[in-house]
Order: C-alpha cells, then sequence, then structure tokens
C-alpha cells in the first residue's frame, strides 16, 4: 500500500513550477485614473489577428485568460505598455514586434516565457490614443502603478520598486 504522501514531492515541484506571482490591491486598482475615457479592444494574441490591430499609437496590456470556458470570465493583466509616444510607432508595428520576438524566441525574457508559456490564452487589449496631445507615459505609468504586472519591471515608482526587490 503507498504512503498518504507518496506523490508529495512530484506534485510540490509541479504546483512550485506553475507558481505565479499577481498584486491584488483593490485600494490601489482604485486610485488609477485618468481624464481620457479608455475604450479597450480585445484580441487573443496570434499572428491572425495582426491586421485587426489599428495603425495609431496608444496603449496596450497583455492577459492570460481561459477563453472559452466553463467558469466565470476571469484572467490577469501580465503587462503593460504603450507605443508612439515618442516615435512615429504604432500598436500594429509593436503588436508585429512582438509576433518577430516570439517566432525568433527573442527579445526581453519575462515578455518571451510570458508569450511562450500562455500562447494559446494570451490576448492583446488596445486603446488606441491618435490625440498627440495625450501623455501616454503618464497613463501608462499609473496603470502599471495601480495594478503593478508580474511582466512588468520599469516604469514602477521607486518606492514599488524597492518593495519588490526587497521582498524574498
Amino acid at each position: 500500500m503507498a504512503a498518504k504522501h507518496h506523490d508529495l514531492v512530484k506534485f510540490t515541484k509541479k504546483y512550485k513550477g506553475e507558481l505565479h506571482e499577481f498584486f491584488l490591491d483593490m485600494n490601489r486598482w482604485k486610485k488609477f485614473k485618468t481624464r481620457h475615457k479608455l475604450n479597450w479592444q480585445k484580441l487573443r494574441f496570434g499572428q491572425a489577428n495582426h491586421s485587426s490591430i489599428p495603425t495609431q499609437r496608444g496603449i496596450y496590456a497583455f492577459t492570460v485568460e481561459l477563453s472559452p470556458t466553463k467558469l466565470p470570465g476571469h484572467g490577469y493583466i501580465m503587462y503593460v505598455g504603450i507605443t508612439g509616444d515618442e516615435s512615429n510607432a504604432n500598436l500594429y508595428k509593436r503588436y508585429a514586434q512582438y509576433l518577430r520576438a516570439l517566432k525568433n524566441e527573442d527579445g526581453r525574457p519575462a515578455v518571451l516565457y510570458m508569450m511562450k508559456n500562455w500562447r494559446d490564452h494570451l490576448f492583446f487589449n488596445f486603446v488606441p490614443l491618435p490625440d498627440t496631445s495625450i501623455d501616454l507615459h503618464t497613463i501608462e505609468t499609473a496603470f502599471i502603478n495601480s495594478v503593478i504586472p508580474p511582466v512588468n519591471k520599469r516604469d514602477l515608482e521607486a518606492h514599488i520598486v524597492s518593495a519588490k526587490a526587497a521582498k524574498f
């Protein structure tokens, strides 16, 4: 007869390997504010949806979601970024850069891990903001500091970076 916990080590290693940290502070989330209306659109991330991405500047977020599912709708904001704030880049071009990085298996390690590990469950959420008077960096920083996405390593307030670095 096998011991009660005969697979404990195997299962523990498996679960630890799939353990990822997410920030969940509803008060911080509520503090996110912008005077601009953000009409989010969402597409499953992949080559098939590239042509549906607009050629405008804007803000975007990668989310991991199980869809379709028999569970209540839910997911995680994994990464937040902007494009076109200081260059002539746009959402369409930025999306293409991510597709290329995935294909070539290069780029930032955490972003590549996100794209490869959850490739079948990854969504690209975006808001075109063509008005060049809108400071995308300010919106991005406020958004990142509110939700603290696990893949974002930069663009966080110094006290958040320090706290993340200090935890173990």
